[in-house]
């Protein structure tokens, strides 16, 4: 009995280290070595070690059982009755504390460390199992189909669970305004699409392979990039292949490990919302997104430290994140100075303006569309009630416009 509490003690503490390993702890382990990889292999298939792990502790509990059943009527047929009943009473509480609580609670505590002492004993029980496995799903599925057809796993948290947080925030009054802010800033990502919210490529340093510490710095003339990155591309195009954070290079590097320090990147549509790029950020530990057209092509990129500042700043401009620059100056009673990266969707929300029939999104794609060629100073463009007039046109085609608000609320 003492042996198979131990076993029973071991696959309990495995469930709770394997499946209570963080993002952390598994990112840290695919830098390991081949024990940290066996674990990385051994949740690949949660299910299947799920399986084997619960198979293997409800086998070992009736054996536990069976052989304090055989014990206590052994005993009671001695006339033992009083040890009979310790014996049963006190194997069960015995299961229950020191193969289930206490294992359970210490695997917790240290998850990773435990992972990696019972992996390589708990991979030969995982295959031990397998030629069973296959009939407990098979037995899984069609009782789930039989007693629940209709079910299906509920997400964690939905959109409209926050859209009722911050409603109900609004009446009883137990959130302050910023956390109620915020609130909002979260739900209103999962509508706004990545190109509304992204660097575009003309605003990005960019640099071919090989490059130098020296040719980085003698590039950028003593400024730091806006983005706080730069931008690695292949040798023979201008696809972006990876990224380097300022913010993260270490004070010692060698020319020789230069090129390492850059970082490796995803790609995501331009139609992709901010909410899913955010997720996938996060999911595979990446800072940068590269946003690409229909075509494949590079038009920008789209930072994790973009998307917290959207969501924690009460000043969600753009043009005031990329160009240092106030988004909406008011300089007249109805004459608004704005430019060209300013979002069509700040202007519908805050004058009551639709925008329904065009493709841009922000006023100088608009102007571009209705103009259909490029913006000179003295264009006027009218729609709605706003009459847009372009006062400056830079170099890099940057406008800056100016917005009247007739008959506007």
């Amino acid at each position: 009995m003492l042996f198979l509490m131990v076993l029973s003690a071991f696959f309990s503490c495995c469930e709770a280290a394997f499946f209570s390993l963080s993002q952390t702890d598994r990112s840290e382990l695919k830098v390991g070595g081949s024990v940290a990889r066996l674990v990385l292999r051994l949740l690949e298939s949660s299910e299947r070690l799920l399986n084997s792990v619960l198979l293997g502790n409800l086998s070992v509990n009736l054996l536990t059982f069976t052989i304090s059943s055989i014990v206590s009527f052994k005993l009671q047929d001695q006339g033992r009755t009083d040890l009979a009943g310790m014996t049963a009473i006190g194997s069960l509480l015995a299961v229950i504390l020191f193969c289930e609580v206490l294992p359970k609670s210490v695997g917790v505590l240290a998850p990773r460390f435990f992972a990696l002492l019972w992996a390589v004993p708990l991979s030969f029980i995982v295959r031990f199992f397998q030629p069973v496995l296959p009939i407990l799903q098979i037995i899984n599925i069609l009782s789930r189909r039989l007693f629940c057809p209709h079910f299906s796993a509920e997400p964690y948290l939905r959109i409209g669970d926050l859209e009722r947080a911050v409603e109900m925030s609004g009446v009883d009054a137990t959130l302050l305004k910023r956390e109620q802010r915020v609130l909002q800033n979260i739900v209103s990502i999962s509508d706004i699409r990545t190109e509304e919210l992204m660097r575009p490529r003309s605003l990005l340093k960019t640099f071919h392979p090989p490059i130098s510490f020296d040719q980085i710095m003698e590039s950028l003339q003593g400024k730091l990039p806006r983005s706080g990155y730069c931008l690695l591309t292949e040798s023979d195009s201008d696809e972006v292949i990876s990224a380097l954070s300022f913010t993260r290079i270490p004070i010692l590097v060698t020319d020789s490990d230069w090129e390492n320090q850059f970082e490796p990147i995803i790609y995501v549509p331009w139609s992709s919302s901010v909410a899913e790029v955010f997720d996938r950020l996060q999911r595979e530990h990446r800072n940068v997104a590269v946003v690409v057209n229909e075509f494949g092509e590079t038009i920008g990129i789209l930072t994790l430290d973009d998307i917290i500042e959207t969501i924690f700043t009460r000043e969600r401009g753009r043009s005031r994140r990329l160009l240092n620059q106030i988004e909406l100056k008011r300089i007249a009673p109805e004459c608004w100075q704005l430019n060209g990266l300013t979002s069509l969707r700040r202007l519908q929300r805050k004058f009551g303006v639709s925008f329904i029939g065009y493709s841009s999104l922000t006023v100088g794609g608009l102007i571009r569309e209705m103009l259909e060629r490029l913006p000179k100073v003295g264009d006027i463009c009218r729609v709605d009630a706003l009459e847009f007039r372009v006062v400056d046109v830079s170099e890099d085609n940057d406008l800056i416009v100016h917005m009247i608000t007739k008959n506007v609320r």
